[in-house]
């Protein structure tokens, strides 16, 4: 149990949550109460506590009886929790939310496939649940990274760099660092200037030393 109890939370690589909001608008009969909880998320996600989790999950839980978005959202709100209670030295709660949350997340993929807000979601939160956890989610990691990679000439550019950033990342953790820095290469092509870019950098510097 000590390895959850050292977890930390997902800190987002690069702040790239919020993306989800500027692809698709989502949740339209409650934008407000929506995008509170997204900001809540995203606030938990950067400084975990209680109280932000707490204001978070009451937003959502009502509106992810009818939203897909929402009910990920909630799943990675609880992820999220998880690393709250395993600060707090609880463990076995801290390993039943991150079971949780993630279900919610798979839920909410499989009653949308072909929703791309949700494939990033997912992907994101998956990545940062595998390294930070004891929780391996690296399998729906690499399959939202080929669903997405796959459809990556319909995204705006700075998605096709965050596709290309968590390529590199998940790669690199494969131990394919070749095919990684090729990954972190074309981020920056991609996206220049962008936080993905900047991040992909740092990745390059790391791997060059």
């Amino acid at each position: 149990m000590k390895a959850i109890e050292n977890w930390k939370p997902l800190r987002c690589t690069v702040a790239v949550c919020s993306l989800f909001i500027l692809f698709s608008p989502a949740c339209g009969y409650a934008e407000t109460a929506f995008d509170t909880a997204v900001a809540l998320h995203d606030k938990a996600s950067e400084q975990p506590d209680a109280a932000t989790v707490e204001q978070a999950k009451k937003l959502l839980e009502p509106l992810a009886e009818k939203s897909a978005l929402a009910k990920a959202y909630l799943g990675s709100i609880i992820t999220i929790e998880a690393a709250v209670a395993a600060e707090n030295k609880n463990g076995i709660k801290a390993l039943a939310l991150l079971g949780k949350g993630s279900d919610l997340i798979d839920e909410a993929v499989s009653s949308e496939p072909d929703n791309a807000d949700l494939r990033f979601l997912r992907m994101i939160n998956g990545y940062g649940v595998s390294i930070d956890s004891p929780h391996n989610r690296f399998k729906v990691v690499r399959t939202d990274l080929d669903w997405l990679d796959s459809r990556k000439a319909q995204f705006s550019p700075r998605l096709q760099g965050t596709i290309a950033l968590y390529k590199g990342l998940y790669l690199a953790k494969s131990r394919m660092l070749d095919e990684a820095l090729e990954a972190f290469d074309t981020c920056i092509a991609v996206s220049p200037g962008s936080p993905e870019a900047a991040e992909a950098e740092k990745q390059l510097a790391r791997y060059s030393e």
